[in-house]
C-alpha cells in the first residue's frame, strides 16, 4: 500500500509474468492500465511486465491519471 488508496504491486523476481494480489475489503479496486474494477476482499492474478508495474486505485480515492 502506498497511502489508503494505491496498491502498487511490484515484479519482486527476476523472470516474474504474473503475480496474485490480495486487494483489501472495503472497497473496490480499479487497476489503472486495463480499467478494471475487483470488488475488495479477494486476490486477483495480474500480469507484471517490466515496463508496467500493476497499481490499484481505491474506488473513492480523488487521484487523476
Amino acid at each position: 500500500m502506498f497511502g489508503p488508496d494505491l496498491l502498487i504491486a511490484p515484479v519482486m523476481y527476476p523472470g516474474m509474468r504474473r503475480r496474485t494480489v490480495y486487494l483489501p475489503a472495503g472497497a473496490t479496486w480499479k487497476n489503472a492500465e486495463t480499467g478494471a474494477s475487483h470488488s475488495g476482499g479477494q486476490a486477483v492474478d495480474v500480469e507484471t511486465p517490466l515496463d508496467n508495474i500493476p497499481v490499484f486505485i481505491r474506488d473513492a480515492a480523488a487521484i487523476a491519471l
